[in-house]
């Protein structure tokens, strides 16, 4: 009889135990961690402007009845107004007509299609290419593309800056009266502008130039 009370509490003692375990596993806490980030970027932008601020201040009668030989101001230019570092590059489309000019010796010259007007490009910029416009087979316009740069690298043209100027001035042809008398005469100018990083490694002007007219057919 003794033994079988003495089991019986050791069997009670052990249901107590299990049961005051099984408790404890029940309320138990443990140390847990949870963490989570948000990368935010911020996409950038290539933007400019192109300016003439010497062109803007010609009155407009100097604009007006131009003279052969005659000089006026003319200074395109760009300026990044966006976010990103950029490479920059300006067209010029010049008017061509099949005139008679006279020659820096004061001779007539044979008729040929020539530039109706003519400029010097400043230090820091470099001819990438030219182009003649036609309509209806005869070229009325030469365009040339120059880059801000050198011959074997752009550039930069970092936010906020603006680059020299392409030229400062241009002169009409000296071509014999009769001809281009009352005509108007356009000098269209058009800027582009790529960004200056993840676009390859070559830096040549020519090259970069290419990849942005890929982009933009």
């Amino acid at each position: 009889m003794r033994k079988k009370r003495i089991w019986k509490h050791i069997t009670v003692i052990a249901l107590a135990v299990a049961a005051a375990t099984a408790a404890i596993g029940g309320i138990s806490a443990y140390f847990t961690d949870t963490q989570e980030k948000t990368n935010t970027l911020t996409v950038g932008s290539v933007k400019t402007d192109l300016e003439e601020p010497e062109w803007e201040d010609v009155p407009s009668d100097e604009k007006t009845d131009i003279t052969p030989n005659q000089t006026i101001k003319k200074d395109p230019r760009i300026t990044n107004t966006g976010a990103n570092d950029a490479y920059a590059f300006l067209e010029i489309q010049v008017p061509v007509k099949k005139i008679i000019t006279v020659g820096p010796d004061g001779k007539k010259l044979p008729a040929a299609d020539t530039e109706l007007f003519t400029y010097k490009v400043n230090d820091g910029w470099v001819q990438v290419r030219s182009s003649d416009i036609t309509t209806s087979g005869k070229v009325t316009a030469r365009s040339y593309v120059y880059a801000y740069g050198t011959k074997t690298q752009c550039t930069v043209l970092k936010k906020g800056e603006t680059t020299t100027p392409l030229f400062d001035s241009v002169t009409l042809v000296n071509a014999i009266e009769g001809q281009i008398d009352e005509e108007t005469l356009n000098i269209p100018v058009k800027s582009y502008a790529i960004q200056a990083e993840h676009i390859g490694e070559s830096k040549v002007p020519s090259d970069v130039f290419q990849i942005y007219m890929k982009q933009n057919q």
